[in-house]
C-alpha cells in the first residue's frame, strides 16, 4: 500500500502542477481576453465620437429634403394649376376661332351669293335692254322670254 500512497502522492503532485499551469494559462488568456475588450471598447467610443457629427448631418440632410420635398409639391401644384388654366384658355380661343370662321363663312357666302344674284340680274337687265334697243319687236322679246321659261321648267 505504500507503493499506492507514493503513486497516489505523484499523481496528486501532477495534478496540481497541472492545475497550477492551467490557473497561470487562464490568468493569461483573461488578461489577452480584458486587453481585448478593453481596445474594442475604445475602438466604439472612437466610433462613435466620430459616427456623432455624421449622424447630426444627417438627421440636418433629412429634414432638408422633407422641406424641399413640400416645397416641390407646393410648386407642382401650383404648376398644375397654371396648366389646366392655359389649357381652358386654349380651348376657349379654339372655341371662339370655329364659331368665328363660322359666323364670318355665312355671312361671306351669303355676300357672295347676293353679289352673284345682282350681278346676273344686272346682265340679264342689260341684254334685255339691248335687245329692245336694237329694234326687235316686243313681240319677239315675248317669245325670248316664253322660251327662256320653258327651259327653266326643265
Amino acid at each position: 500500500m505504500q507503493e499506492l500512497d507514493t503513486i497516489l502522492k505523484i499523481a496528486e503532485i501532477v495534478l496540481f502542477i497541472a492545475l497550477a499551469i492551467a490557473a497561470v494559462y487562464l490568468i493569461v488568456s483573461l488578461k489577452k481576453i480584458t486587453k481585448a475588450v478593453d481596445n474594442m471598447e475604445r475602438n466604439v467610443s472612437e466610433l462613435e465620437t466620430k459616427m456623432s457629427p455624421v449622424l447630426d448631418n444627417a438627421a440636418v440632410i433629412s429634414g432638408n429634403m422633407v422641406e424641399i420635398t413640400t416645397s416641390v409639391k407646393g410648386q407642382m401644384a401650383k404648376v398644375d394649376t397654371i396648366v389646366d388654366s392655359v389649357k381652358e384658355r386654349a380651348d376657349s380661343l379654339i372655341d371662339f376661332e370655329k364659331k368665328a370662321q363660322r359666323e364670318l363663312e355665312t355671312h361671306v357666302f351669303d355676300s357672295l351669293n347676293f353679289v352673284s344674284a345682282v350681278v346676273t340680274g344686272v346682265k340679264t337687265f342689260a341684254s334685255r335692254i339691248k335687245s329692245r334697243s336694237n329694234g326687235k319687236s316686243s313681240r319677239k322679246v315675248r317669245e325670248y322670254l316664253e322660251d327662256s321659261s320653258e327651259d327653266d321648267d326643265y
